[in-house]
């Protein structure tokens, strides 16, 4: 893409390949023109896939959104932040469309890799949310270790400012904290010559007059991924930091997303944050059933779509029971993967009803479905 810097993760790079021919499948007029509170399926699918490939690195995101989402020569930002003593690792991108009008935010599933991440699920005890209900701990603290970085990438890009400048700024300002008194000079200007390597002169700040240009922001997630799309979709609207974007917030669109808040939760959010929030279900997928009774009295809201084969996304009015002890639910659904992938041609295997399953929560699945109403190979970024 023209630029694509990594927050956290590396320095910024330039692409200037020539545009292969392929079949987007909205444009950005289209997401900012999408009418909130209203499930699309065009958006469906783009999210789908935008949720699935945000478990790879920057590069290949800005690439997939300029070349499949219709997000043309996008700036691509990767936010990170890990305590592993708090157990938590959080990774995070920000889509910013070349017009500055449009910001999507996605959460990829967590990496089969990282022990942390692993930990950051199953660590469920509940925790206050502000004073407006209780949810996930774990998922709580992995949304609030990019709370502020987003916030401030977000209030850059309100009025129209580059995030890719937004992030190499940060690093200007903290990257000579270590000096002594890097910013007691006689102009008054903080010291910049960061590892971004830029002069500060060269840095726009972000304006602070005239209207907002940002006018959609979206939300998205896979698996662990999407509890933190909820999460912080929750924290636009409650943390005071945000109050200056929480307006733009179109959509919020999960795949494959366990619960995240308890009851009061709920009834706090159903109203405002509720018709924002399209839950995607794949089949008899195990996670959204997680955490199980034994961790809490976990519910979801929102509404529910589930997938027909061939058809994409399709509303549902089922409601995933929560399961009762997590191990019960992982070896059923670990169980339920052996005999769907390991298994298929045994006649009885299609006999077997499967309640829950490990493999309908597979991110290939997901993406199958959500490239259903457009043409292309799944893996093609």
């Amino acid at each position: 893409m023209r630029k694509v810097y990594q927050h956290g993760a590396g320095t910024g790079e330039e692409e200037s390949a020539a545009e292969p021919s392929v079949e987007r499948l909205a444009s950005v007029d289209y997401m900012v023109q999408a009418k909130p509170g209203e499930h699309d399926s065009v958006l469906a699918s783009v999210f789908g896939i935008a949720s699935i490939w945000s478990s790879s690195d920057a590069d290949t995101v800005a690439k997939v959104m300029h070349r499949r989402i219709g997000i043309t020569w996008n700036e691509t930002v990767r936010l990170t932040s890990s305590n592993p003593a708090l157990l938590t690792d959080t990774t995070a991108y920000l889509v910013q469309s070349e017009d500055r009008r449009l910001c999507i935010v996605c959460f990829p599933s967590a990496d089969i890799r990282n022990v942390i991440q692993w930990f950051t699920n199953a660590s469920s005890r509940p925790e206050p949310f502000f004073s407006s209900g209780h949810v996930h701990g774990g998922f709580l603290r992995g949304a609030r270790m990019l709370a502020t970085t987003l916030g401030v990438l977000l209030e850059s890009a309100r009025k129209g400012g580059s995030i890719c400048e937004a992030v190499a700024r940060e690093r200007a300002i903290w990257s000579r904290c270590g000096e002594e008194h890097p910013w007691d000079r006689e102009d008054g200007a903080r010291g910049v010559e960061g590892s971004s390597g830029t002069s500060h002169g060269a840095l726009r700040p972000p304006r602070q007059d005239g209207p907002d240009v940002l006018e959609a922001l979206y939300i998205t997630g896979h698996s662990m991924g999407g509890a933190l799309a909820v999460i912080t979709a929750a924290l636009l609207l409650e943390d005071p930091q945000f109050a200056c974007v929480r307006d733009k917030l179109r959509g919020v669109y999960t795949y494959g997303q366990p619960m995240v808040g308890h009851q009061d939760f709920k009834e706090r959010f159903e109203r405002d944050l509720g018709r924002l929030l399209f839950r995607h279900v794949y089949r008899s997928d195990s996670i959204p059933r997680l955490p199980a009774r034994t961790s809490g009295a976990f519910v979801h809201f929102g509404s529910l779509h589930t997938s027909k084969e061939g058809e994409g996304w399709v509303p549902s009015r089922a409601v995933a029971g929560q399961a009762y002890t997590n191990l019960s639910a992982m070896l059923t659904g670990i169980a339920s993967w052996v005999l769907q992938e390991m298994l298929v041609d045994l006649p009885i295997i299609h006999r077997i009803p499967l309640r829950i399953s490990f493999a309908d929560h597979l991110p290939i699945n997901y993406l199958r479905t959500s490239e259903a109403t457009v043409t292309g190979e799944a893996f093609t970024p």
